[in-house]
């Protein structure tokens, strides 16, 4: 009986399919945190596995460097998306002050967070995007100093300087929104 004969195409589609099946679930919280809309997340990921794909020379395995590339990617895609959607935003603020408010329908308790998770979450969205960038991939997806300078170009010291900043903003943040919320 002869072997299977050599197919790279299926050899590199089952490669991308190893990536996927890697970095999908850690790349879509980071966009989702970033951006706060899982529709708008999943389609930055999306275009960024298919970069990905259509880009990438060297061996498609998992590795530092192809998860360095695909958060800066899907970093780089969210702040298009943010800025896409801010212009956007600008435009229909007019109908949207006009309307009445209306309330977001009740999903259930299997979807209610504890208040502080919500506290958390609010305050995270109070800083502004680099930051907010900076905690996420520090906190929320555990990058050490090396992998952000990789994600994101800024120098190991610098990053430290403002991830301390960062924190020092985000605590008071919370304790601000404590203080609004009383004993």
């Amino acid at each position: 009986m002869n072997p299977a004969p050599h197919n790279p195409q299926a050899e590199k589609l089952a490669a991308f399919e190893r990536l996927v099946e890697t970095y999908e679930a850690p790349l879509l919280r980071y966009a989702t945190r970033l951006l706060r809309d899982t529709d708008a997340a999943q389609d930055v990921v999306q275009n960024a596995f298919l970069r990905l794909l259509r880009n990438w020379r060297d061996a498609l395995e998992p590795s530092p460097q192809i998860s360095s590339w695909l958060y800066r990617v899907t970093h780089n895609a969210a702040v298009d998306h943010l800025r896409h959607e801010s212009r956007l935003r600008v435009l229909h603020e007019k109908e949207a002050a006009e309307r009445p408010q209306e309330l977001p329908p009740d999903r259930g308790t299997a979807f209610r967070i504890s208040e502080e998770a919500e506290a958390a979450a609010l305050a995270l969205q109070s800083l502004d995007l680099r930051d907010r960038q900076l905690v996420i991939l520090k906190v929320y997806e555990e990058k050490s100093y090396r992998e952000i300078t990789e994600i994101t170009g800024l120098t190991g010291s610098y990053i430290g300087y403002l991830l301390h900043h960062a924190m020092k903003k985000l605590a008071a943040a919370l304790h601000a929104r404590r203080g609004q919320q009383g004993p």
